[in-house]
């Protein structure tokens, strides 16, 4: 069975849980990001990072409709160190030198990476204020960096974006599977394959933010999601 590519992220949606309105940011941040990665793999340039090269390989032959459908599947495929909590502590204590950050080692503008940075904390400092439970599984924050992160002023965001903007990665570095799985259901657009996907995705951004086992409000987010029989 096929549908649209605009239908593919509302039927994979747990929608009793979250609302379209909720996703629409976390669908815009993804199509800036795969935007900037189709960009960059396109150019002759080749990244020294062995994630990279696979990822590049897998998204630069994207075509509109597949980017389009890639980027409304209901998680955030950026991640900005929510999982590692000494390094937002560092951050956030005020120490001009504090924080180390990775580096990207390809030649992505600063401008528009600061911009992409400061738009997926911006939606990561609404939403865990709002809803930590199922952000924690759509976002893949951790509660104790969640915590850190609900307790910014508008200012840190801003400050954290510019200095930081080198932290924000794909999420999955070390799962190429993963994103060969993702763009396979994207370039497909078949319904039952992407509602299972999108469970095992969840799945996965779940078990590496929540400390042991999903609390039930998050399990039952990721549970909602129909599979094939």
């Amino acid at each position: 069975m096929k549908t649209l590519p605009d239908d593919v992220g509302r039927l994979s949606t747990p929608h009793k849980s979250i609302s379209k309105d909720a996703l629409a940011p976390i669908c815009e941040i993804n199509e800036q990001c795969l935007q900037m990665l189709v960009h960059v793999a396109r150019q002759a340039h080749t990244p020294p990072e062995t994630f990279l090269n696979h990822l590049f390989s897998l998204i630069g032959p994207l075509d509109p409709a597949a980017l389009a459908t890639t980027a409304r599947f209901p998680f955030l495929l950026v991640d900005f160190g929510f999982r590692d909590l000494p390094w937002w502590q560092s951050i956030t204590s005020g120490h001009r030198r504090a924080g180390k950050d990775l580096s990207w080692l390809v030649p992505f503008p600063r401008a528009t990476a600061t911009k992409l940075a400061r738009a997926t904390l911006t939606l990561a400092w609404h939403t865990v204020r709002i809803d930590a439970e199922s952000t924690r599984v759509l976002l893949g924050i951790s509660p104790p960096v969640a915590e850190h992160i609900a307790s910014l002023r508008l200012q840190d965001i801003d400050r954290i974006a510019e200095r930081h903007f080198r932290r924000l990665r794909p999420r999955w570095e070390d799962r190429p599977a993963v994103w060969r799985q993702l763009l396979a259901c994207a370039r497909e657009t078949d319904v039952n394959a992407a509602h299972e996907f999108v469970l095992h995705a969840l799945q996965l951004t779940a078990a590496s933010a929540l400390p042991l086992a999903p609390s039930p409000r998050a399990r039952n987010v990721a549970s909602s999601i129909p599979s094939r029989p």
